[in-house]
């Protein structure tokens, strides 16, 4: 038996458009002294037009390749797409697969940089903080806009 997955590519790109005002305010206002201070970034002058283009773009494909491999974490979750029963809330769906994507996959990732770049825990907590809050948006969105 082979999933059947209906993917809404409106509700993915949503999900890249929240991320950006997110990652913005997360490495910016809130955080954003803290982690250039982690990043021994403190210093340096701010990006001209095309390297902040640049980046952004870079962060917006990213965020477009989370989202659409997410979508099918999460789907798999859900007994009707197996054609196996009915499916619980959404909201537990968006649970799950935000908590065991991020738990499985992205603190490793953040612990390998302590392990092997020498960064300090405080970078990895801002880091992580804020894989573990794109996540649940992707989430929530990803689950009720079906």
């Amino acid at each position: 038996m082979e999933p059947v997955m209906n993917v809404n590519y409106l509700a993915i790109a949503a999900c890249v458009v929240v991320a950006m005002p997110v990652g913005f305010l997360w490495f910016g206002p809130l955080f954003g002294s803290s982690w250039a201070k982690h990043m021994g970034m403190e210093s340096m002058e701010q990006p001209d037009g095309a390297a902040m283009g640049k980046s952004m773009g870079l962060f917006a494909l990213g965020n477009l390749l989370i989202a659409f491999v997410f979508f099918h974490t999460l789907e798999v979750w859900r007994p009707s797409v197996w054609g196996l029963g009915e499916d619980q809330p959404a909201y537990a769906y968006a649970l799950y697969s935000a908590l065991f994507t991020w738990a499985g996959f992205f603190v490793p990732m953040q612990l390998g940089r302590i392990a092997w770049e020498q960064k300090r825990w405080g970078l990895v907590g801002i880091n992580a903080g804020f894989d573990l809050v794109r996540l649940l948006m992707f989430a929530f969105i990803l689950a009720y806009w079906r």
